[in-house]
């Protein structure tokens, strides 16, 4: 595990919980530049960044590591609450967003625990502000329809298990779930997993996905 974090009194307080879990920490740094350069030559499994970098923002941390095909996991800390930042965290690869000023560090063990295992995570206070803007941005005006197998994967989905581990559990190939993934967003007329999930908790709460 690398964490990349620039407020040093957090990054002493994540610290002290982690390795009091014995969790294998490879190494921490304060920059967005230093902490690229070891993530490119010690590929951890995973990875703990700070959104508000000094030199480079996380998001765009996370591209550049998305663009070199490396299969890490992505966990976000930040105090940002904005829900567009959220999206582009997940857009650009993050499986984590942990909110660092409502979650304790001792919570954080679990949760990489739950990442590790193919569960995403989103704080629970990010989420209620995600379904509270899908609330706001959609009218329910129609039935939406989806086939059994449709609905099947989204449940998984919904509690938390990623494509990947889904095809495993469904005995199916990773490239036949992306193709239910695509006919999904369509159908909810989104362009995320994100937006997705965020819609159909609020269609299945008022009984309109069939």
């Amino acid at each position: 595990m690398i964490i990349i974090e620039h407020d040093h009194l957090y990054l002493k307080k994540l610290i002290t919980y982690l390795n009091s879990f014995c969790l294998n920490i490879l190494g921490t740094y304060t920059s967005g530049k230093s902490g690229l350069q070891a993530i490119l030559k010690k590929e951890p499994h995973v990875v703990l960044v700070d959104l508000d970098l000094p030199d480079m923002s996380g998001i765009e941390l996370m591209k550049r590591v998305l663009n070199k095909g490396l299969n890490i996991e992505m966990i976000v800390l930040s105090n940002n609450e904005d829900e567009n930042q959220l999206f582009s965290a997940f857009k650009y690869g993050a499986v984590g967003y942990i909110l660092k000023n409502k979650t304790d560090p001792n919570e954080i063990t679990s949760l990489i625990e739950n990442v590790v295992n193919d569960c995403a995570f989103i704080s629970p206070r990010m989420a209620k502000r995600i379904l509270m803007t899908f609330r706001e941005k959609h009218e329910i005006n129609f039935v939406i329809k989806l086939t059994p197998r449709e609905r099947e994967i989204l449940e998984y989905l919904c509690q938390g298990f990623a494509p990947k581990k889904i095809s495993l559990m469904l005995n199916i190939s990773y490239q036949t779930v992306r193709v239910h993934l695509k006919n999904i967003y369509k159908k909810l007329q989104v362009n995320s997993l994100v937006e997705a999930l965020a819609l159909c908790r609020k269609y299945k709460k008022n009984n309109l996905v069939e």
